[in-house]
């Protein structure tokens, strides 16, 4: 690694906003904001306390920015996104050597026999979309039901309050899973398409990412991460996953543990029984609901209690490392610790 390498490593937490190819970049926050604003306009709506004077509060609470688990989010992003941003940096290289395998069982990619055409470049960017996001429910899915994995997945659901930079609130060793499955992914989905149309084709982009996941990005995605109630209607919410379902994701209450697992589309949890829209407003409360919450609040915490937990697990037994007891007999939780009273409340 050259000092220029570490160098942009190290200014990584500050040029990303600048980097379309990042979810937390300027334009993306920005149309979260602008839907911030009409989101509060409309429910203060002829209140006397609801003009200019009361956006900034609510648009930035107090007790949310200063909370112990949002100063964990600050330390989480600057880390995370400095020492292991390398981490994506090898996304790329891995997809390449999965084109080369897919090269080395199917043969050379023929010349396609079409000029390059709109059409299939919009059939390319939709089914790489939709390949690469149902890898990513899928490795979501298994972080939630094997409890070692677990582990290391509460590393994000135990943040108490939510903010955009929640998002990198990730343990690296999820990261690192997550981002070499897309690696798969994408690799081996392009090189097939290739393969079925020539290389002379390719996928649409969209300030520097897919165009798919540019506009879900501009559709008010890092609101997801946040105390913006902001919901599609409900037919829709079975397609796209809206800000209010991923919050309920985050949610203490056991009824929507596991639920809306899904990154962009919302159809792989309705096809799995996992899916849970709402029909109107519920007053969440984040955390991990199982006796833990408050106890995540440190850099330390977040990055090696997962090892410590999962060192207990396989102690105590392997079975107890890869299989959840039935939910009614849980909460996710060390033995020792109780849930508290509140845990099955939705709403306040």
């Amino acid at each position: 690694m050259t000092f220029e390498d570490v160098l942009e490593f190290a200014s990584h937490p500050f040029t990303l906003f600048f980097d379309t190819a990042e979810r937390l970049s300027i334009p993306y926050m920005l149309t979260a904001l602008m839907v911030a604003i009409f989101v509060y306009a409309r429910a203060n709506r002829g209140r006397p306390d609801g003009g200019l004077k009361g956006l900034l509060p609510w648009l930035f609470p107090k007790d949310v920015i200063t909370h112990p688990s949002a100063k964990a989010d600050y330390w989480m992003f600057f880390i995370n996104k400095s020492l292991i941003v390398a981490i994506y940096a090898s996304i790329p290289g891995q997809a390449l050597l999965w084109m080369a395998l897919v090269d080395w069982v199917l043969g050379p990619v023929p010349q396609a026999e079409t000029a390059p055409s709109l059409w299939i470049s919009l059939l390319y960017t939709v089914i790489l979309a939709v390949v690469v996001d149902g890898v990513l429910w899928f490795a979501h899915y298994i972080f939630h039901k094997v409890p070692f994995l677990w582990e290391f997945h509460k590393t994000h659901h135990s943040a108490e309050v939510m903010t955009p930079l929640t998002a990198t609130r990730m343990h690296p060793l999820e990261e690192l899973f997550s981002s070499s499955l897309s690696g798969a992914a994408v690799g081996i989905t392009y090189q097939l398409l290739n393969h079925a149309f020539g290389a002379e084709h390719g996928f649409i982009q969209f300030l520097g990412v897919n165009l798919v996941l540019g506009l879900f990005f501009l559709a008010a995605f890092n609101l997801r991460h946040s105390h913006v109630w902001f919901q599609y209607p409900y037919w829709l919410q079975h397609i796209f996953v809206s800000p209010a379902q991923h919050q309920i994701h985050h949610s203490r209450a056991m009824k929507h543990w596991d639920k809306n697992m899904g990154f962009i589309f919302a159809f792989w949890d309705w096809g799995a029984g996992t899916l849970y829209a709402p029909k109107g407003k519920e007053e969440i409360r984040f955390g991990l609901g199982n006796g833990e919450d408050g106890t995540w609040n440190s850099a330390k915490t977040l990055y090696f209690q997962p090892f410590v937990n999962t060192y207990a697990l396989l102690k105590s037994g392997v079975r107890n490392a890869f299989v959840f007891p039935p939910k009614k007999d849980r909460p996710r939780a060390k033995p020792k610790a109780a849930p508290p009273a509140d845990t099955d409340l939705a709403q306040k």
